[in-house]
Order: structure tokens, then sequence, then C-alpha cells
């Protein structure tokens, strides 16, 4: 609303006296102020009334806001809890494949490993007997020559 200046009050007093007249004047001063005062006093009243509900509502709003924090909080918590949890039977699962595993591998591993390789020996030994033996029976030396190169 814009302000009403010195010169601009003067003007409007002038018209109110020519519209009016000098002897009503008066009483429409009065009643203009009257009507000023309650038109003031019921924009107080409302302003008023709105802080009110506004300092109601920044309470709920503020109450609202508390509880989330404590909402999110105890969900935080709550996940960190069943990561631990997780972790812990990870560690202890993967100890115990450990174990499995190791276990396993104990007994799939023969007894008696130094045989095995005696064993690969003999079978190396009797290609080679069997190799010689049929290249004495042939009796080109040519082709004793090429069956002992293939062996």
């Amino acid at each position: 609303m814009s302000k009403i200046g010195g010169m601009e009050l003067i003007v409007i007093l002038v018209i109110a006296l020519f519209a009016i007249g000098p002897e009503r004047m008066p009483k429409a001063a009065r009643t203009l102020g009257r009507a000023m005062a309650a038109f003031k006093k019921s924009m107080n009243e409302a302003t008023s009334e709105l802080r009110e509900v506004s300092d109601e509502f920044k309470g709920v709003t503020d109450e609202i806001a508390n509880a989330q924090k404590t909402m999110k909080n105890a969900f935080l918590e709550a996940d960190e809890e069943v990561k631990k949890t997780g972790r812990d039977i990870d560690e202890k699962m993967n100890g115990k494949k450990a174990d499995v595993a190791q276990a396993e591998a104990t007994a799939q591993q023969p007894e008696s490993e130094p045989e095995k390789e005696p064993q690969s020996q003999l079978a190396q030994e009797a290609a080679q007997e069997a190799v010689a033996q049929s290249a004495d029976e042939k009796t080109d030396d040519g082709e004793q020559h090429d069956a002992l190169a293939a062996g």
C-alpha cells in the first residue's frame, strides 16, 4: 500500500470539504477515524492469529523433524548391526569352508605319494623296453631307426 504524503492529504481534505460540506466534515472525519482504527485492529488480530498458527505449525514440524532423525538413526544402527552380523557369518562360513577344503584335500591325497613316482618310472621303462623289442624284431636297419625315433 502506498503512503499518503502531506500534499496528497491536503488535496483529499479540500475535495472532501467541497463534497461533504463544512457542517458535516467533523462528523465524517470521526467516522473515518473510527473506521480506520477498526480496520487496524482487525488487521492486528488477524496477524497475531497467523503468527500463533505459524508457531504451532513450526512446533509440529520440529517434532516431526526430531522423530524423523530418531527413526533415521535407529535404521542406521539396525543396518550396521545387520552388516556386522553378516560379516561375522561370512567369517565363520569362510573358516569352516577352509577347514572343509583342507580336510577334503588331505582325504584326496594318496596315502603314499612316493609310490606314485616309481610307478610312472616303471611305466616309462616298460614302454622303452617294448619299443626296443619291436625294433629288434624288425630286420631292416632303417626301420629299426624309425621305430627308435618314434619311441
